[in-house]
């Protein structure tokens, strides 16, 4: 591929560096001489955001149409027969291609189960579109002959996932004339393609969760305990609220193997389970409760809160099975985070709970996000009580109107949403306009010592909001660039830039503090390796870590902004 096209479809670097070249000019138009290599960084960061184009809605035919024209023009050629002549003298060596008959059927039946499997092991129900994007997914490395043949297998694969699934949808009760029927057969009168389905193996583990949550044969504390336990102020002096005492009474004498506490955010669900800590290590003995959660960071916030032994769930199920690690008999174990659990995870910590004589209290808000895996068993649980321990006394917010406003939010009541607009709590517009509005928003945070981030809803728009938070702080200083190092996603990171690291890593430790997935950090140091060093935001001293090139390559990105799964 020849120099000039290359050139011509990278408008933006070209746009940047122009706009350098300018700010370098007029530069030394003032100073009277070059600028240097720290100050051409900075002036760079300036030309990026300053030359940052405005968004168009176009359609894709549009877009294609015109980088045709533009390859053409500049090829001096038709860019189509251009690229046809290229793909063929650069296939080298011909690889065997597939047809549609080529693949046996028992073939199509193992593909087809292993899609209903990955698909099971991240949804509790799904549709055939479901099973179409991961067969299309599984299938990427087939070569076939034609598009019609793949087309074809693809078909027969997703299929036999939908024949390997348990259908939820019930079958029409009357069949629809012919006239109302799709060429598949199936009645125009239902959405197509919109059968939900589930597996044997989900709807099993949900079954033995309801019975756990119905068995009363698990450890209890006597309610003499709780009662002088809940007129206590902990170590911070915070005494238990009426409906915290509450539930810890609820949960405490219950006996029930799985037991649920629910509160929504700010409903002091951290002091209802110090509370119960302490009634339990009175009568159970110290380190009698212990800790799991989704995520590495959770189970590091529920060990700081709590004062208690903490572990992710996965990395816990893994020392099960490598190390025979185990519960004990009277031992409760508090899951928190409890409705991002996955219900195959939940089942097993359950099932091993149940085997040792100990108590499950899974901890949550049936109506925040639910697990990225197969879930929905917390909110399972909850629902099929009548009695389910609740925390509704909200203690985060400043006014009323916020705790009741947050309360029907939770509810779904859309009456919410007038009460925000009413004190200035939303703001509207297109998006590239709240966008900027949220940056704004941020930077003046900042300014004025606040701790803030970006939360927004595409991955797309973090990269973008990431690279022009930097370019900003490599302007007031903030980041040093005459280093940097590239990052998967496009992006760079140079010494004093936010970074968060993406994967759950022990061995790169200072002490108690190792690197875990979802921790932010301060980069302090940029190598010539391509390593990098960090310390724990928000310290200015201690906990530094070294990570390595290929952690850095791999699983580091900025930290300025976040989707709102990961915040």
């Amino acid at each position: 591929m020849s120099d000039e096209l290359v050139t011509e479809f990278s408008t933006r670097s070209r746009h940047i560096e122009a706009e350098k070249d300018r700010l370098i000019a007029e530069y030394v138009a003032k100073h009277g001489r070059q600028p240097s290599a720290r100050t051409v960084l900075k002036l760079r960061a300036r030309a990026t955001l300053a030359t940052r184009p405005e968004k168009q809605v176009r359609s894709l035919a549009d877009l294609t149409r015109e980088w045709r024209q533009r390859a053409s023009r500049v090829l001096g050629k038709d860019a189509n027969g251009w690229a046809r002549t290229l793909t063929a003298s650069t296939a080298q060596v011909p690889r065997r291609v597939l047809r549609a008959d080529d693949v046996p059927l028992d073939v199509v039946r193992e593909v087809g189960q292993t899609v209903m499997e990955t698909v099971g092991e991240k949804r509790s129900t799904w549709t055939r579109w479901n099973l179409h994007a991961e067969a299309s997914r599984q299938l990427m490395g087939w070569r076939f002959a034609s598009i019609q043949d793949r087309e074809a297998i693809t078909g027969l694969v997703v299929d036999a996932a939908e024949h390997a699934s348990l259908r939820l949808t019930p079958p029409e009760l009357a069949s629809s004339p012919l006239q109302f029927r799709r060429v598949d057969g199936t009645s125009r009168f239902r959405p197509h393609a919109s059968t939900l389905f589930s597996s044997e193996v989900l709807l099993a583990a949900e079954d033995r969760l309801l019975a756990r949550a119905a068995a009363t044969a698990g450890p209890v504390v006597s309610l003499e305990t709780v009662e002088r336990i809940a007129r206590k102020p902990d170590a911070r002096g915070r005494v238990l609220g009426e409906d915290q005492a509450a539930a810890l009474a609820a949960i405490a004498v219950s006996g029930r193997v799985v037991d649920v506490l629910v509160g929504p955010a700010g409903a002091g669900k951290t002091t209802a389970m110090n509370g119960l800590r302490r009634a339990w290590e009175k009568e159970h003995g110290t380190g009698s409760v212990i800790g799991l959660a989704p995520s590495a960071v959770a189970a590091q916030v529920l060990a700081d809160d709590l004062g208690i032994a903490t572990e992710n769930t996965a990395k816990w199920w893994q020392n099960h099975i490598m190390y025979g690690a185990t519960f004990t008999a009277g031992q409760l174990l508090i899951i928190d985070e409890a409705s991002l659990a996955g219900t195959i995870s939940l089942d097993r910590l359950t099932h091993e709970a149940e085997k040792t004589g100990a108590k499950v209290l899974l901890v949550g808000d049936w109506g925040q996000l639910q697990s990225p895996g197969a879930g929905g068993s917390f909110a399972m649980l909850v629902h099929a009580r009548d009695d389910a321990p609740e925390l509704t006394d909200l203690h985060r917010f400043t006014n009323e109107w916020e705790k009741t406003t947050s309360l029907q939010l939770r509810h779904g009541r859309a009456d919410a949403i007038d009460t925000l607009i009413e004190h200035g709590r939303i703001t509207g517009g297109d998006e590239e306009a709240m966008i900027d509005a949220a940056y704004t928003a941020w930077r003046a945070d900042l300014a004025a010592g606040r701790a803030s981030i970006l939360v927004t809803e595409t991955q797309a728009t973090v990269t973008e909001l990431n690279a022009r938070a930097r370019a900003d702080r490599i302007i007031d200083g903030t980041v040093n660039p005459t280093r940097e190092l590239a990052l998967h996603d496009g992006t760079a990171v140079s010494e004093g830039d936010l970074v968060i690291t993406r994967e759950n890593d022990r061995r790169l430790r200072n002490g108690r503090t190792w690197v875990r997935n979802g921790s932010r950090w301060i980069v302090t140091e940029v190598r010539e390796d391509g390593s990098v060093s960090i310390r724990p935001a928000g310290r200015r001293f201690g906990g530094g870590i070294v990570l390595p090139a290929d952690y850095v390559a791999d699983h580091l990105e900025l930290g300025y902004a976040i989707t709102a799964p990961r915040a």
